[in-house]
């Protein structure tokens, strides 16, 4: 998966950092983040309406596994090369 692993879209909230496919820590949820100003929305397609989602967690996230992007069917979101 190139340079864009998991980077889905260019923040519009901050125009300063990349949104990516995360997974919470707690809950094992996916959801989408800004690597900057951590804006996060609920899945890929909420992003171009600016509004992000107001349960800002504590950021405890990591990388999902390609699988897991998949299960969801995110994979199509991704930047490609």
């Amino acid at each position: 998966m190139g340079n864009y692993r998991n980077k889905v879209a260019w923040c519009p909230i901050c125009s300063q950092g990349w949104v990516e496919i995360v997974k919470d820590v707690e809950t094992n949820e996916l959801f989408v983040m800004c690597d900057e100003c951590e804006n996060e929305w609920n899945n890929p397609t909420e992003i171009k309406s600016q509004k992000a989602r107001t349960e800002i967690n504590d950021n405890r996230v990591t990388i999902p596994t390609d699988e897991e992007i998949r299960s969801v069917k995110w994979e199509k979101y991704i930047i490609n090369d």
